[in-house]
């Protein structure tokens, strides 16, 4: 059913290969996937941007190392600034940053190191960041 809706377009075509990172030609940090999706939907260059910035974020989830507390705040600090980027540039980018967020975490592996991700981020804080949190 779900390879109907991706042959119809109804649904995007997602990656899913056993592989954490999954492909990025391009090495911009946003799975292929992901990235085509967000470019196919009607949207300004700026909100695609921040669409973006929140992919790169919670791809970065995935790969970080989960003993290592600095770069997990890291990680976490740039996704608050992804989100405040998105909210920035689009008053409805919520629907889009959750489909985003499930589309990246799209295979048993994914989710298993997403949650895996939450896990070792569990009692930490991060500040919501000020000023302009956009990627140049």
């Amino acid at each position: 059913m779900i390879e109907a809706l991706e042959k119809s377009g109804a649904a995007p075509a997602l990656d899913r290969s056993s592989d954490i990172r999954g492909p990025d030609v391009n090495a911009n940090g946003v799975r292929d996937d992901i990235e085509a999706y967000i470019n196919a939907l009607p949207l300004t260059p700026k909100q695609i941007k921040a669409a973006m910035q929140d992919a790169k974020a919670v791809q970065l989830a995935l790969t970080v190392s989960l003993n290592d507390k600095i770069a997990l705040q890291g990680v976490g600090n740039a996704m608050a600034a992804a989100i405040k980027c998105h909210g920035s540039v689009d008053a409805n980018y919520f629907p889009l940053s959750v489909k985003i967020e499930a589309m990246t975490a799209n295979t048993r592996e994914r989710t298993k190191r997403y949650l895996a991700y939450n896990a070792a981020r569990s009692g930490s804080t991060t500040g919501w960041p000020s000023g302009d949190t956009c990627e140049k």
